[in-house]
């Protein structure tokens, strides 16, 4: 038998499906995605007494993470739980500065700079909001934690036997606040995050008053990254623009006015 298509009727204008109630379970930007990502951190840091540094790059920077989308409350279609691991850097880099007539370097136990290796865990929350069909802004807001490996320290003054070990004064975990923003690019259901995120740590790199009990010295991170992800969707995305919800209520008002069409 010959196919019959099926139109909708010149009265469903794009006002009407605007003013359409959609079904429940069609929520909005209400899905998950699984990628990865990869580029390169800043080492910056903060101290007591406070030292003269400049951001030092360092890379790969690379991870993976989940990200579950939802509908909170049935309100609010803009917000998100991502989940991962990565791999990445602290430390810090003491540059010159004049004074007196003199060139000086800051240092710490003879160090002008140090590098640490660091495997982090991270949990966020993840708000984002869509810029048409194609694409959308990113922000992140959250806690990681990791664990501070192969260390690196440069400088004349350095003790050889520690060059590429750690003191037993020195702390190992890290854990901290992580944050961030991007844009990104959604092909469905490939999507491209472009990303800058932010590390402010809360676990010095070395016992505070290990250099005497009546005088309190810290060196907290201070970190930043740049990195780009690529991600698939798990489930369908619904997303949030006009064009999309226009798209979704003309599928709604298709099924309500040709029952037959899906059998």
């Amino acid at each position: 038998p010959d196919e019959v298509f099926f139109h909708l009727p010149d009265s469903v204008t794009n006002e009407y499906l605007d003013q359409a109630d959609l079904p429940k379970k069609a929520r909005i930007n209400d899905y998950w995605i699984v990628g990865v990502h990869g580029g390169a951190s800043l080492q910056h840091g903060y101290f007591n007494p406070p030292r003269i540094v400049s951001f030092y790059p360092n890379l790969p920077v690379y991870g993976f993470s989940i990200t579950r989308y939802a509908t909170m409350m049935n309100m609010f279609p803009n917000l998100g739980m991502e989940v991962g691991f990565q791999h990445n850097f602290e430390g810090y880099n003491f540059k010159e500065y004049e004074s007196e007539g003199a060139t000086w370097r800051q240092n710490i136990d003879g160090a002008y700079e140090a590098y640490m290796e660091v495997p982090e865990v991270f949990v966020l929350t993840h708000g984002h909001m869509d810029m048409g069909q194609y694409a959308k802004i990113i922000l992140k807001l959250g806690m990681y934690g990791g664990y501070r490996t192969n260390i690196t320290r440069i400088g004349p003054h350095v003790d050889p036997a520690y060059v590429n070990a750690f003191k037993d004064t020195d702390i190992r975990w890290t854990y901290g606040v992580q944050g961030g923003f991007g844009f990104g690019l959604m092909f469905d259901p490939i999507e491209i995050h472009l990303g800058v995120q932010v590390k402010w740590g809360w676990s010095s790199f070395y016992q505070p008053d290990v250099a005497s009990p009546y005088y309190y010295r810290f060196a907290y991170p201070l970190d930043g990254a740049v990195t780009l992800g690529v991600y698939y969707q798990l489930t369908k995305r619904r997303g949030r623009s006009r064009a999309a919800l226009r798209r979704m209520a003309r599928e709604t008002v298709e099924e309500e006015m040709n029952p037959e069409k899906d059998r």
